[in-house]
């Protein structure tokens, strides 16, 4: 069973012959562990593989130390290399700056089909290939400011359907790009849980946001996509909403929310992951490690599918945490 055929039974739990291994990387874990950290990636022959797309609009000074400001306006500061930095200063921090403002989907639109890209679809054939990552509320955050958006949507301000209208732009245009290339699956990424609930109401993620992703997953559907979807955090509340929508696998803190009230979705979506990386990964000893992977086996999987073994491993999970992890699983 090559990777690509062992990732997509596991989302249609028809009986993969192991659990499909996936991993976050931080660019600090890189950093703290080197060669041996290369060295136990390449043993470990990963499942799935992520399309090397170049996004003009992202930068990697992202995860270095120090300031910058990126094409989209927005100032990032960093302290701490190899951690992503944050947003302090916004381009649209007054709603009067909204109609002269441009995004750089101009960038995006003059970039042309990628050969090295196409080239690694054909030598990865006997992956599951992921492409692109998707954010709609983490790019209006960094457009207009965290504490200044919430207002706005505590307020029913009326410019927030035209901030999420430059985003959209943005993401569509970008979403096409990346399914130019054979990938198997798309990616959406955005934060909604805190510790103990969402950001904001269901009841007003439904109405702003639902059919924005509803109409980037679409688009995604038809050209015969798997939905892969991340957000950190106390998310419950939305997972009837992410199975109506379609969406094949979610990345989300289970051990936050509670293994026994996710696996109740179990068999209705996969998890793509994860052990607790506020927990477990980080102070936890190996066999910490292989016990959580046993009761995530034994909680959310349905005919040896419906889990794909990813967590994100950044430079406070200790080595032997990170070689368990890649053992725990089969």
């Amino acid at each position: 069973m090559t990777s690509r055929e062992r990732v997509i039974r596991a989302l249609t739990f028809d009986h993969p012959d192991r659990i499909p291994i996936d991993a976050g990387l931080l660019p600090a874990a890189w950093t703290r562990h080197g060669q041996k950290l290369v060295d136990l990636w390449i043993k470990a022959d990963v499942d799935i593989a992520w399309l090397p797309f170049h996004d003009p609009t992202q930068d990697v000074r992202q995860y270095q130390a120090g300031s910058f400001r990126d094409v989209w306006g927005c100032k990032w500061v960093n302290h701490q290399e190899g951690i992503s930095g944050q947003v302090k200063e916004f381009p649209i921090d007054e709603y009067g700056k909204l109609q002269s403002y441009q995004s750089p989907v101009h960038l995006l639109r003059a970039v042309a089909h990628d050969s090295a890209c196409a080239e690694f679809c054909i030598h990865n054939r006997n992956k599951f290939i992921r492409g692109g990552w998707v954010s709609l509320f983490e790019r209006m955050q960094f457009l207009r400011g965290t504490e200044n958006l919430l207002m706005d949507i505590a307020d029913e301000c009326p410019h927030i359907r035209d901030l999420l209208d430059i985003v959209m732009e943005f993401c569509t245009e970008y979403l096409q790009k990346i399914m130019a290339y054979d990938v198997d699956a798309i990616t959406i990424g955005d934060d909604w849980g805190t510790q103990r609930g969402l950001l904001i109401s269901p009841e007003t993620w439904r109405a702003v946001f639902r059919p924005a992703y509803q109409k980037l997953i679409d688009m995604a559907k038809a050209k015969g996509k798997y939905i892969f979807f991340h957000s950190d955090g106390y998310i419950l509340d939305l997972f009837d909403d992410l199975v109506e929508m379609g969406v094949d696998a979610i990345n989300s803190q289970i051990w936050c929310m509670g293994l026994d009230k996710v696996s109740a979705y179990k068999g209705k979506i996969c998890f793509w992951g994860e052990i607790s990386r506020q927990t477990t990964l980080p102070f936890g000893t190996p066999q910490d490690v292989h016990d959580a992977a046993a009761q995530m086996k034994n909680k959310l999987t349905v005919n040896g599918g419906g889990l794909i073994a990813q967590s994100e491993l950044d430079s406070i999970t200790p080595f032997d945490n990170i070689v368990a992890f890649f053992n725990a699983w089969n």
